[in-house]
């Protein structure tokens, strides 16, 4: 046990005479407790197993106090010769007369400050993963909006694309127009290639409408016809008497789609909103080249756009207006509508105006009509004649035929399509409405941007919910980790040195 000599000591400190009995009274106790545990321990040789104190400073190579150390096989006196000062007293409570504690409540103090620490260091490491979340998120929505815009090359590949089957529609279809048997022409009176919107090259594009089953095509790329003029190069010199190529344009604007048939050389198409004098001008001029005017796909045009609520080309004009302004037939069949509408006006106007069939093929897929024709031969010239007399009718599948392929993916796409995907979610909080486009390099409706914040804070609460889940989970696995593997692995160790 200790001498009263070395608790004398400690009362040099200058410190108050209760605190100083106060510490003697704890360290009394505390040495108490070592020297019975050291005299419990001894095993007959003189040395002392290992052992922890009540307040944990010791281990297996002997019994550790902050500032001094029992070693083991030292005396048990040894451990009487601890000096006061080695107890700690930081933090130690102003203990009230008549010393009502033990010391236990230094440890409690450190474990309640240590507790207080873990939790402050626990909700600074949750904010530096959310605030890290977000930033991440950010730079996400940076990156992937502008490349889900304009970086994202096409899904499919159509370069290689082979149409290896043959169609007969006539096997199957009989006219519209019950007394139109006699035909010799099956033509797809509007159809587009990579000269401007398709996918198609025109040799593709010729190849696609032979397996189909069609004879004659009206090649009409948006406002160009040098699409045209390719395909009819390689129809002359590849396909000759395959198929025949009439060469023609799209003139798309934000008020009408009109196909220009028949013409060699490109028309300009401006303004974006053209007036009515200007469109007026268009039909004339085609005329006074020896082509025709076909008005495009009026239910399509016609489609109320939202968030707008108008038409999908502003200010069409109406049927009778373009009567009146001299053009000559419309388009009664667009993919796999019916223009019923348009059918009786040509039906009624059977003396000035014809209608046509177009598949208005950007993309390879079903054909649902074919434009019938009895043509002296198989040129241009003689099927344009026919077209003039308004001498046509149509077959029509409105379910479509088979076979239809999918293009490969592209490589490209591949490559970039995870930055564009999430462009796209991130696009879902956001609805961007830009419109029709007017091949002008511009829109026909005002941007609309509608940011759907509540689905904004949704996201952030289920960002902070994941977080926290995830941390839970972290620690959870950590503490089965010492439980399980850790702690096992240390004991078996320990005894191991022993």
């Amino acid at each position: 046990m200790q001498s009263s000599s070395s608790l004398e000591k400690s009362s040099s400190d200058g410190l108050p005479n209760d605190q100083s009995q106060y510490v003697r009274h704890v360290t009394h106790r505390k040495n108490s407790t070592i020297d019975s545990d050291l005299e419990g321990s001894n095993d007959g040789s003189g040395k002392a197993s290992a052992h922890d104190s009540p307040l944990g400073y010791a281990d297996s190579s002997g019994l550790h106090r902050r500032g001094h150390s029992l070693t083991a096989g030292a005396p048990a006196t040894a451990a009487a010769a601890v000096p006061v000062a080695a107890v700690p007293l930081s933090g130690m409570p102003q203990p009230p007369d008549g010393w009502p504690g033990d010391g236990s409540e230094i440890v409690a103090g450190r474990r309640r400050a240590l507790s207080r620490r873990r939790l402050l260091l626990w909700i600074a490491h949750f904010f530096k993963v959310l605030i890290l979340s977000i930033i991440v998120i950010l730079l996400l929505v940076a990156v992937g909006i502008p490349v889900s815009d304009n970086g994202v090359p096409a899904a499919g590949d159509y370069s290689k694309m082979q149409f290896d089957w043959q169609l007969d529609p006539r096997s199957y279809l009989k006219p519209f127009n019950s007394s139109f048997t006699q035909y010799n022409v099956l033509l797809d009176a509007h159809m587009h290639t990579t000269y401007s919107d398709g996918v198609l090259s025109p040799k593709q594009a010729l190849e696609f409408a032979l397996a189909n089953g069609y004879n004659a095509v009206i090649v009409t790329d948006h406002q160009t016809v040098d699409g045209a003029l390719a395909a009819k190069a390689y129809a002359e010199e590849h396909l000759q008497g395959r198929i025949t190529v009439i060469t023609g344009m799209e003139y798309t604007c934000c008020r009408i789609h009109m196909n220009l048939i028949g013409i060699n050389e490109s028309i300009e198409v401006t303004p974006p909103s053209p007036s009515d004098e200007q469109l007026k001008a268009v039909i004339d001029k085609v005329h006074a080249m020896g082509g025709m005017v076909i008005v495009n796909h009026i239910p399509w045009s016609n489609t109320t756009l939202l968030p707008w609520g108008v038409a999908r080309l502003p200010e069409h004009p109406t049927r009778e207006q373009l009567l009146d302004w001299g053009v000559d037939g419309f388009e009664v069949v667009n993919q796999n509508t019916f223009d019923l509408r348009s059918y009786q006006f040509v039906q009624e106007n059977a003396d000035r105006l014809v209608g046509l069939t177009g598949s208005d093929m950007h993309y390879p897929g079903s054909s649902y009509a074919w434009t019938t024709i009895n043509s002296r031969s198989m040129s241009a010239e003689d099927i344009l004649d026919e077209i003039r007399n308004r001498r046509t009718s149509f077959l029509l599948d409105p379910s479509g035929t088979r076979p239809v392929q999918d293009p490969p993916y592209s490589k490209g796409y591949q490559r970039y399509a995870p930055w564009g995907l999430v462009g796209d979610y991130f696009y879902g909080y956001v609805d961007r409405s830009r419109g029709q486009y007017s091949f002008q390099a511009s829109f026909c409706q005002n941007e609309v941007v509608d940011i759907h914040n509540t689905m904004i804070g949704w996201f952030f609460l289920w960002l902070i919910v994941a977080i926290v889940v995830l941390e839970i989970l972290y620690w959870g696995f950590r503490w089965l980790l010492l439980l399980l593997v850790a702690r096992p692995i240390k004991k078996w160790w320990t005894g191991r040195s022993q």
